[in-house]
């Protein structure tokens, strides 16, 4: 079986996934779980991070095979708090209302 790129980014956000991790990612705008994160959990804030990234990574590659593929703008989500509106604070940055807020800048990331 051929790997691509693609695959190695989805294999690295997979190993860096649990069951029952508190974070998550989203898109800061929509609400939805970008691809190939969603569904994911992930056990702490860095894990979440580096999933971000590489999640940022295979969406910028899926965009030069498919430029009508959605962009996102992806923020680290904790679970269990009230999820929406989100809201962007005075720093500028994306947060997810009534959580502890883990949300990158609009580039994704902090």
């Amino acid at each position: 079986m051929m790997t691509t790129p693609l695959s190695n980014i989805r294999d690295f956000i997979n190993s860096l996934a649990t069951e029952s991790g508190e974070y998550y990612l989203a898109c800061a705008r929509t609400g939805d779980e970008p691809v190939p994160a969603a569904g994911y959990r992930f056990d702490s804030q860095e894990q979440a991070r580096a999933g971000a990234r590489a999640t940022k990574q295979y969406r910028a590659l899926l965009r030069r095979y498919d430029e009508r593929a959605p962009q996102y703008e992806i923020v680290v989500c904790r679970a269990g708090y009230q999820e929406w509106p989100r809201k962007e604070d005075e720093t500028g940055e994306k947060e997810c209302r009534h959580k502890e807020s883990v949300a990158g800048k609009q580039e994704g990331l902090a």
